[in-house]
Parts: C-alpha cells; sequence; structure tokens
C-alpha cells in the first residue's frame, strides 16, 4: 500500500535511509518534507511496516526525484518503480522528472533505463569523494512506467 509519510514512519524511514545511503538525510530533512507543499513524501507499506519510502518534488512541469529507498528485505519486488509511478501519475502537469543516482548502481540505473529515463550528465563527487552521480532525466511521452522496472 502506497500511503503519505507520517511523524510515525520516520524511525523506519531513517533506518532504511542510513542502511542505503553513505551521507544519509538527517531526520531534520525528512521532518521538513512532511510539511513541504510542492513534495510527495510516500511510503510503500507491507504488512504494516514501511518497505520503502520517495520524497518527489515537482513544480509547474517539471519533477526531482529527490530521494527513494527500499528496506533491503524488500528489494527487487518492484517497490521503487510502483513508488515512481504513483507519483508521476498523481501529477499530470510534468512532462519531465529528474533524478540523480549513484554511477555505480547498476541495478537502479537499469531500473530507471527501463521505465524510460536516459542519461544526460554526470554530478563529480555527488556522493562524497570519487561517487560520481550519473544525472539522469525523462519525459512523459517517453515514460514507461513500473510495468518495466
Amino acid at each position: 500500500m502506497i500511503r503519505n509519510a507520517v511523524h510515525e514512519d520516520l524511525d523506519a524511514i531513517l533506518a532504511i535511509e542510513n542502511s542505503c545511503f553513505p551521507r544519509p538525510w538527517s531526520r531534520k530533512s525528512f521532518e521538513n518534507e512532511l510539511f513541504k507543499v510542492k513534495s510527495d513524501f510516500m511510503v510503500y507499506e507491507c504488512d504494516g511496516e514501511v518497505a520503502g519510502y520517495i520524497v518527489f518534488w515537482y513544480i509547474l512541469d517539471e519533477a526531482e526525484l529527490a530521494v527513494i529507498a527500499v528496506a533491503d528485505k524488500f528489494r527487487r519486488k518492484g517497490i521503487a518503480s510502483r513508488l515512481i509511478t504513483h507519483c508521476v501519475e498523481k501529477h499530470e502537469e510534468i512532462e519531465i522528472i529528474h533524478l540523480e543516482v549513484e554511477k555505480i548502481n547498476l541495478s537502479a540505473v537499469a531500473m530507471y533505463e527501463k521505465m524510460g529515463f536516459k542519461p544526460n550528465g554526470q554530478i563529480k563527487d555527488y556522493y562524497g569523494d570519487g561517487r560520481h552521480a550519473l544525472r539522469m532525466s525523462c519525459l512523459r511521452t517517453d515514460y514507461r512506467g513500473d510495468e518495466h522496472a
């Protein structure tokens, strides 16, 4: 089930965040997302447990996938792609979606490519010294949704 994140989800979200990223978002960063107007902060819940989450920013006709993560035991079940599709389908006004992904995260890069995202640049040291980000974007007309991920 996909639903809006609530304050009570933050401990679970932070546990996933800390296990997934070398430079994780802070509790305060996630708390701020709970109140932003142009932000979807969603969780994917399995049997009462937060399995993954997404922060999806949007303004006018553009969107940015700010952060997405899935708990290790729930990976490879399509949760990340369902979260993305949920946010994209919720906002018909969006014409282009941007994201950054660690260049060496080949499984995530492959998932994004299957959904229609294309690499369009690199950000040096984005994830720390020597850990570069791949910048990817997808036009809505090219978006293939979660059935292809």
